[in-house]
């Protein structure tokens, strides 16, 4: 399969498809005083409390020096903080506070509503479909990416 339209190709979709989807949920997100990018730390946060800054890296697909501009930034919002390792004293472990976590549940909600208008018209086998294939492309992808061919 090979497109001749840049309009076809896969970059043209995903990035596209990803661009509308947080343009939509940006107008959610302001009105917590995060942007897209910061709610999807926070929601990896949650889930992975008191990790590393480099393992919060790897988990958003971030290089270090971007996901510690966005840790910065949300602990200087009082969204999380910086609590030193106890096994390694030149570590921090990243922790969400009070005020992360009402985010977090005030935007959850708003998420799941932007999921469902998003899905809106799309069978239950489309949905299979599509999420089978977009296991596809991650897998191709990634192995391109640990071979480091294309």
């Amino acid at each position: 399969m090979s497109p001749n339209k840049p309009s076809h190709t896969l970059g043209y979709w995903l990035h596209h498809t990803a661009a509308l989807h947080r343009r939509v949920f940006t107008a959610d997100t302001k009105k917590y005083g995060l942007t897209t990018e910061q709610f999807g730390l926070l929601i990896q946060l949650s889930a992975n409390g008191g990790i590393s800054q480099k393992k919060l890296a790897e988990l958003m697909h971030k290089d270090q020096a971007t996901t510690g501009k966005i840790v910065e930034k949300l602990e200087s919002k009082g969204f999380l903080v910086r609590k030193p390792d106890p096994a390694d004293r030149r570590a921090f472990s990243l922790h969400m506070t009070g005020e992360g976590m009402d985010a977090i549940s005030r935007l959850t909600p708003l998420e799941s509503a932007l999921e469902e208008q998003a899905w809106a018209g799309i069978s239950e086998e489309e949905f299979d479909i599509f999420q089978r294939v977009m296991h596809r492309l991650n897998d191709n992808l990634n192995q391109m990416n640990k071979d480091g061919s294309h």
